[in-house]
């Protein structure tokens, strides 16, 4: 496959709804878990479900058209530490953003379930176990998540690296509307 000279508009669209999808679903995850018991609580955990599954749909989707289009090449003249860097930082973010949401569904269907998306589709997963291996599960959850907010910053620092200091057109191959 020849690689194309830059992203298609579907690609640009999945990754920019997939980072404000994620960027979303931190603060409350961050303020569900710290607020008391209760029927609010309860609303940001169904919304968090709910959009951690939508994230997880439109991954799929992403992987799907990275697959069948592929994506250009990296700008040249980057050292070949950057590029292995972009590679593997490219990669883990992809199975990150697979697996903190399947962790998150795992988890919620082992103790908590039904798992229902925006309160009327049943997507339980059959998982067993309880409430002991909810939370475990939901553990790994957490910890995948914040790793991926780690990682995302780092993507977003670089890719800001590249458009400021570099000033070598990487960002703006992502940018909508751009070429």
């Amino acid at each position: 496959m020849i690689p194309p000279t830059a992203y298609a508009p579907s690609q640009k669209a999945l990754h920019w709804i997939i980072a404000a999808l994620v960027a979303g679903l931190v603060p409350v995850a961050l303020t569900m878990a710290n607020l008391p018991d209760g029927a609010l609580k309860n609303q940001l955990y169904e919304w968090h479900k709910s959009f951690g599954l939508t994230v997880l749909a439109l991954v799929a989707a992403r992987i799907v058209v990275r697959s069948l289009r592929g994506a250009p090449p990296l700008v040249p003249g980057l050292p070949a530490w950057q590029r292995r860097a972009a590679h593997a930082s490219h990669l883990a973010l992809y199975a990150l953003i697979v697996l903190v949401p399947v962790l998150g569904w795992a988890g919620t269907s082992a103790c908590c379930a039904p798992v229902l998306m925006f309160w009327t589709l049943p997507l339980t997963l059959p998982v067993s176990g309880g409430m002991p291996v909810g939370e475990a599960i939901l553990l790994v959850h957490k910890l995948a998540a914040f790793t991926l907010v780690t990682l995302a910053l780092v993507h977003a620092a670089a890719a800001l690296h590249h458009h400021l200091i570099r000033r070598d057109g990487t960002l703006r191959r992502m940018l909508p509307g751009r070429g």
